[in-house]
């Protein structure tokens, strides 16, 4: 073990002078003032000088390649000397740190110095690793200590900023509450717009609550992430993280920024196509309701017409409008987008078939002519007067204020009936029929029948009432009285005044009326006359 130590003590004494001889090799030429020298400069400090140029390097600039090449290699966090070395080739000596050339020793190097290249390579190595070295330790040492105050006084301010930024909102969200209830306070009734209640005073309030807790969560959300970036890219052990999670959040919206951008001359030509649509629909619109209110005629086409046909040429101009923007919407050559879209189109047309046999039969009722909006029309069972028409659906008002919608499917399947075709010009045909005995002859049965006609408010007493004789039964004469009206929509009013009157007549003159069928038990003698008893 002793001699070990003392083989040791040997071993370090050879190396150290070995060292000091390399340096009397740099020391004896410095002092001679006839060699040219180039310094080699770490922060400000001279490492040793180079006295030859190498190849087509003058002296100047290999001290001023070494030098940069020092800066470059302290950029590590950590240097060590073990993995400096000499390495020998092809008549030059490297000095080496790790596989980095700091310095190359040649022919040039020898002459200068008078000294073998092993020698000047070693004494170069001696000056790094105990100049350069040691000088970045230090300096890093330093620096470290700086960087930590600074990373400390940066964390330090941008908590201190998001914590006032924290109050600031906080306030704010107070200020805006107090404001809420100030609002409803001053708006006990709620909000109205020209007489209509847009919204009470709860629904309101929970609105507004429901957008300020939104706008909340998302300044926080953002208020946390800014305060995250910021310290994690302050700290030089995180700053690789600070920067991989602004890329998290910066790539998609830079993505989407981009495609946004890309897709702007798409979206400019979809915006042109709609503005030209919008305005031709305008135009048309113009035109048809001009045809519409007769201001403007075309042979053989009708103003009852002009909305329908508005309505079909809107939609033929839609469905061209979409199939133009078609291929210019995001994502739309997209195998994704196109299987959406056939799904969406197959689920249209097992779904719409009744709908495209109610516009089919839409557009057959309108250019038929079976009737206008406003007549008085019996469809079905339903009797009423007719509110809306549409590709879809027709609506009727019933006599009883009921709204029936009924599908122009079962319109066109069923019997249409217009009161009010004839009605315009006063030929709308009223009809009511009764029964009276053979005994009563049938020129007073006829004067009856009129007076109580022309009596009755809602006919038209420019055109003479008339009465028929339907059929000679058994027991009695069936009549029928028609009677003129220009009023088709209060026809069951006319009816009540029409029965009432003849009722009245037949009563005042003493005549029964069997209709449909009068039955009882009696002699024959006594009259069932209202009024009259024997």
């Amino acid at each position: 073990m002793k001699g070990f130590r003392l083989l040791l003590l040997f071993s370090l004494l050879l190396v150290l002078s070995a060292s000091l001889a390399a340096r009397n090799i740099f020391e004896h030429v410095e002092q001679d003032s006839l060699i040219l020298k180039s310094p080699v400069v770490y922060k400000d400090k001279v490492i040793f000088y180079v006295y030859s140029g190498l190849g087509s390097f003058s002296a100047l600039e290999r001290s001023d390649i070494i030098s940069k090449r020092l800066e470059k290699l302290s950029e590590n966090k950590r240097l060590y000397r073990d993995s400096l070395h000499v390495y020998g080739q092809d008549g030059q000596y490297d000095v080496r740190y790790g596989d980095k050339t700091i310095l190359t020793a040649g022919i040039a190097d020898s002459l200068a110095l008078q000294k073998p290249l092993p020698e000047i390579a070693e004494g170069y190595y001696d000056l790094i690793a105990d100049e350069f070295i040691p000088l970045f330790i230090h300096l890093s040492m330093r620096q470290s200590i700086i960087l930590i105050v600074k990373t400390v006084l940066f964390v330090l301010l941008i908590l201190g900023i998001s914590i006032f930024i924290f109050r600031m909102l906080s306030k704010m969200i107070k200020y805006l509450q107090s404001l809420i209830i100030a609002v409803k306070t001053a708006n006990p009734e709620g909000f109205t717009f020209r007489g209509i209640k847009l919204l009470s005073t709860d629904q309101f309030c929970r609105a507004a609550r429901t957008i300020i807790a939104l706008v909340r969560f998302i300044l926080l959300a953002l208020l946390f992430y800014f305060t995250l970036y910021f310290v994690l890219l302050v700290i030089p052990a995180t700053h690789e993280i600070g920067q991989r999670l602004q890329a998290y959040i910066m790539n998609p919206v830079m993505g989407v920024g981009q495609a946004v951008l890309n897709y702007l001359p798409s979206l400019f030509f979809i915006i042109v196509v709609v503005i030209v649509t919008r305005y031709l629909l305008k135009f048309l619109r113009y035109i048809f309701d001009e045809i519409e209110q007769g201001n403007l005629r075309f042979s053989n086409f009708y103003p009852e017409w002009a909305d329908s046909t508005y309505q079909i040429v809107k939609f033929l101009i839609m469905f061209f409008t979409v199939v133009v923007i078609f291929p210019y919407l995001p994502g739309s050559s997209s195998p994704a987008f196109q299987g959406i879209s056939i799904f969406v189109g197959v689920i249209v047309s097992l779904g719409s078939s009744s709908a495209i046999a109610n516009i089919i039969a839409g557009i057959i009722l309108t250019y038929m002519r079976a009737y206008r909006i406003g007549d008085f029309v019996r469809i079905g069972d339903k009797k009423g007067t007719l509110l809306e028409t549409s590709l879809l659906v027709v609506r009727i008002k019933t006599i009883k204020n009921e709204e029936v919608t009924i599908p122009n499917a079962i319109v066109l399947s069923g019997n249409i009936m217009d009161y009010s075709s004839y009605a315009r010009e006063g030929n709308l045909v009223l009809h009511t029929e009764l029964s009276v005995r053979y005994d009563v002859p049938w020129q007073k049965v006829y004067e009856l029948l009129i007076s109580a006609a022309l009596k009755s408010d809602g006919v038209n007493t420019q055109k003479s009432p008339y009465v028929n004789i339907l059929r000679l039964m058994d027991h009695c004469v069936e009549y029928q009285l028609c009677a003129y009206t220009d009023r088709p929509n209060t026809q069951i009013l006319t009816y009540t005044e029409l029965h009432k009157n003849i009722l009245d007549n037949f009563a005042e003159a003493g005549v029964e009326i069997m209709s449909p069928m009068y039955n009882a038990i009696r002699d024959g003698n006594a009259s069932a006359v209202p009024g009259i008893s024997t």
